[in-house]
């Protein structure tokens, strides 16, 4: 827009309103039928995970509904009024609407940023927003995600300008937007080093010793072929291609690189869900005074994860030789479910992972050892603590992962009522004894 204004062009304008028009198709039709779905799941898999970000960032998610309500408002603004405005304000309502839509990246960076670490013992001394927010991981990331999103938005304007039936116009500015692309991806890369830097040790730990070879040849595979692409096209600009073309790159650079990359930030997060203090399992793993929050790792080891868990039946909460190995199985569930299957499929099956251990003692041995909670004593450091009492950890083996995914699933497990005996519930009534739980659960 602002060179369609500032050197009087206006054949420029109508490519303009499509490229608009492709970014509300693209990002905000289409995103608002997949948006609602993404909470949805994330609330369901995680409830306890998205309480603890929204009651640190209960302001900060504010502003960013402010920021995201006035994009949404504009790209319908810069579409529908195209020409019911002057060039000239239409110039200063697509800048306009840039920052605010770098805005919305401005915020969630900062939570995403976050949920990997704060990167400090500061924030959880104080509590204060903005130690969590501004963490060490913040600008390299924040930096690195705009350069690569630069080269996104590139390949959107690639997409369109192959409406262009002008062969020197279309050639203009598919020079451009290929140049803009490739400065982009270049910005992004060199805040890459930063931005591993800047992750905590156990991420790069997990980084570099976990993560597949073949996920990291993926990604660069990805991030290469957008890069050759977009030479290609500034190198010679008068080459006549198709919207299929930008549409299979657009694939290759979404399968190939973005989804892996956003399947190792989850990795690599790991065993935390957000901040250095939440396991994946819903656990609150150390205190955090500047919160008011206690850790709850020693209330369940003392009074079993099985008994203070809401939706463990109560026929199970105790473990005895009649009902180990369904025991076995729900330990197993709220233990390690957020992260592995008790199938044979689905996502790292516990059944494959185990696979050919029959002895119960070395299972045993195996499951205090790995997953003590200390990597520098042989702990896994992407795995959380198993924690439980003696009982619960020594039925959690009784038997083959195998027998334990054979068993016939239950039925929907409903929230005990009121009055249900025994210990309270991490994720539910805490009671006066669970000592730890219960100043956690009135913030959840």
């Amino acid at each position: 827009m602002t060179l369609a204004y500032r050197h009087h062009r206006p054949e420029l304008y109508g490519y303009a309103r499509d490229n608009f028009f492709a970014l509300l198709f693209t990002s905000y039709i289409i995103g608002s039928l997949t948006g609602p779905g993404i909470w949805y799941s994330t609330t369901v898999a995680n409830p306890r995970g998205i309480s603890e970000l929204i009651h640190n960032f209960m302001g900060v998610w504010a502003a960013e509904w402010v920021w995201f309500v006035t994009e949404v408002t504009l790209v319908y603004v810069m579409v529908y009024l195209f020409d019911k405005v002057g060039h000239r304000t239409y110039m200063y309502l697509s800048w306009v609407f840039a920052v605010v839509s770098w805005g919305t990246m401005l915020i969630i960076v900062g939570i995403l940023s976050f949920m990997m670490s704060p990167g400090s013992d500061a924030w959880f001394q104080s509590g204060n927003v903005l130690q969590a927010f501004y963490n060490p991981n913040y600008f390299p990331h924040l930096l690195m995600r705009t350069g690569f999103m630069i080269a996104l938005g590139a390949l959107l304007g690639l997409a369109v300008a192959t409406r262009i039936r002008e062969a020197d116009l279309r050639a203009w500015i598919v020079r451009r937007l290929a140049g803009a692309g490739l400065v982009g991806m270049a910005f992004g890369g060199a805040f890459f080093p930063l931005y591993l830097h800047t992750l905590p040790d156990r991420a790069r730990v997990t980084l570099d010793g976990i993560i597949p070879s073949s996920v990291k040849l993926s990604i660069a595979a990805g991030i290469g072929a957008l890069a050759l692409a977009l030479l290609l096209l500034w190198l010679r600009p008068k080459l006549r291609y198709a919207a299929g073309f930008v549409v299979i790159l657009a694939t290759v650079t979404l399968v190939l690189a973005i989804y892996p990359q956003e399947r190792v930030r989850e990795w690599i997060r790991k065993p935390y869900i957000a901040g250095d203090y939440l396991y994946v399992n819903q656990l609150v793993a150390r205190d955090v005074p500047g919160k008011g929050i206690r850790s709850e790792l020693e209330t369940v080891e003392r009074h079993g994860f099985l008994s203070v868990h809401p939706f463990v039946p109560e026929r199970l909460k105790t473990v005895t030789p009649e009902n180990v190995l369904e025991a076995g199985r729900a330990m197993a569930l709220v233990s390690c479910a957020a992260c592995h299957s008790l199938e044979d499929s689905g996502p790292r099956p516990l059944v494959l992972k185990m696979q050919g251990m029959t002895d119960p003692n070395a299972v045993e041995q195996f499951l205090r050892a790995r997953l003590n909670g200390d990597p520098a004593h042989g702990g896994a450091p992407y795995m959380p603590k198993l924690v439980g009492t003696d009982d619960e950890i020594r039925g959690f083996p009784s038997t083959s992962p195998s027998k334990i995914a054979a068993l016939p699933p239950r039925p929907p497990l409903k929230r005990p009522p009121d009055d249900a005996e025994g210990v309270g519930h991490v994720l539910g009534r805490p009671p006066e004894s669970a000592d730890g739980i219960r100043s956690n659960h009135a913030r959840v």
